[in-house]
């Protein structure tokens, strides 16, 4: 099981790296039971998780989709919140 690698008080650079991005999609895979997952997370403080998210900040979003054994994760990055 990966985990994102990030604490409360250190900064991290805009964009956030692939492999960044990918242990989100892996996290909130292990966290959700549900076949499609769609999360956000704001890159201001990313351990935070949004799942299923209705509501969006006025930022830059990088957004990608992964699939993993018949199940989908979108992951939505914000840079800011």
């Amino acid at each position: 099981m990966s985990k994102l690698n990030v604490s409360k008080s250190k900064k991290y650079t805009w964009p956030p790296t692939i492999e960044q991005i990918k242990d989100i999609a892996t996290s909130a895979l292990n966290k959700s039971q549900d076949k499609d997952v769609s999360v956000l997370v704001y890159w201001d403080n990313p351990t935070i998780m949004i799942f299923e998210p209705i509501h969006f900040a006025d930022t830059r979003y990088i957004k990608k989709k992964y699939e993993h054994n018949e199940r989908s994760i979108e992951v939505i990055i914000g840079k800011e919140d």
